[in-house]
């Protein structure tokens, strides 16, 4: 199917917020140059509309793409992560439905950060709309009395590290498995690169808002990624009480230009992989003008999507039931259940 990447920016960034572009490079890498973030969509017109932002499912699922962090340090974060952008009808003040855990654009909503990471730490968290600091796992950060997580150490990731080294690009996995009553069970992320016979490993399972979670994972999110830099970007990168994260400072101004982020696809667990291939109609830059239409894309997407459990999760995509009798109706565009029979209007 087609698919767009939208950058924010189009009626303004919001107050005290800064600009950049979001580049798509040879019809394959997406670019986010420093203090750019954008959606990935179904459509792009030009202006902002939350029911044109793509919602993917990815329960039972995983989704994985590569990365270039290079000339990213301490004091840069480039992320990619799911925000409940479609279901969310307020413009917000970054004019663009944006919302996130944060209230970074005066909207909450669920966030479920796949990777914030530089070239010395990574987190991958968990965020229910009104939990801000979520709960996760990675490496890297702490401040006066307190270490981040420690999943890993800088031995097997950052700079010339023995599994991960990240002055090379590398590939990240994330999966959401379910258990049989189809909840969100855990994220899993693996971190990984071509010709190591090692990657670093984080799970981050048994978090109180899965049921939340599961809901907005069922009823789909859509994909954002942005790169940024701050000075007290010590939580996700310092050194923490145990001394034993990558950055005892902050540099953000050394910040490289930009970053890279490509070859997307989704398998289902499982099943055998799906490409999510983003192969760009030729446009060499998403310009956050309202002028300059974001970079169209196509995406293709043929995953393998299991019938859904009785009233555990949504059977709008697989437009089956797992239980004998059951019958898969639709209440809205984002959600349908296995029941035995429906009532009209209820």
């Amino acid at each position: 199917g087609r698919a767009a990447v939208v950058p924010t920016g189009w009626e303004g960034a919001g107050p005290g917020a800064k600009l950049g572009p979001v580049e798509v490079v040879d019809d394959r890498l997406l670019v986010p140059h420093m203090d750019g973030r954008a959606y990935f969509a179904e459509r792009c017109t030009g202006t902002y509309d939350h029911n044109d932002y793509m919602a993917i499912n990815l329960l039972n699922k995983r989704i994985e793409f590569s990365v270039n962090l290079t000339g990213a340090g301490c004091g840069c974060n480039a992320a990619f992560y799911l925000v409940s952008m479609k279901q969310n009808a307020r413009k917000s003040t970054c004019h663009d439905f944006y919302c996130d855990a944060n209230h970074v654009c005066g909207v909450s909503c669920d966030e479920i950060d796949i990777m914030e990471a530089n070239m010395y730490a990574f987190h991958s968290t968990l965020h229910t709309l009104h939990d801000r600091a979520g709960v996760g796992g990675g490496y890297g950060g702490g401040g006066d009395g307190w270490s981040g997580p420690r999943d890993f150490t800088r031995e097997h990731y950052g700079p010339g590290a023995r599994c991960v080294d990240t002055a090379r690009p590398f590939k990240v996995a994330a999966s959401f498995p379910t258990d049989e009553q189809g909840m969100l069970r855990s994220m899993d992320v693996e971190v990984s690169q071509e010709d190591s016979a090692c990657s670093a490993r984080l799970s981050v399972a048994g978090y109180r808002g899965n049921a939340q979670l599961t809901q907005s994972l069922a009823h789909g999110m859509t994909p954002v990624l942005s790169y940024w830099s701050a000075k007290d970007m010590l939580w996700m990168d310092g050194a923490g009480a145990d001394g034993q994260g990558p950055c005892k400072r902050d540099a953000p101004g050394t910040c490289g230009a930009k970053v890279s982020m490509y070859d997307f696809r989704i398998d289902a667990l499982g099943t055998g992989p799906a490409d999510l291939a983003l192969n760009s109609a030729p446009a060499p830059m998403a310009d956050p003008s309202p002028s300059t239409s974001a970079a169209a894309t196509t995406t293709t997407v043929t995953t393998t999507v299991p019938c859904s459990i009785t009233r555990k999760a949504s059977c709008r995509l697989s437009r089956c039931c797992k239980d004998p009798g059951m019958q898969c109706y639709e209440k809205d565009q984002y959600w349908a259940a296995c029941q035995l029979g429906c009532a009209p209007g209820v």
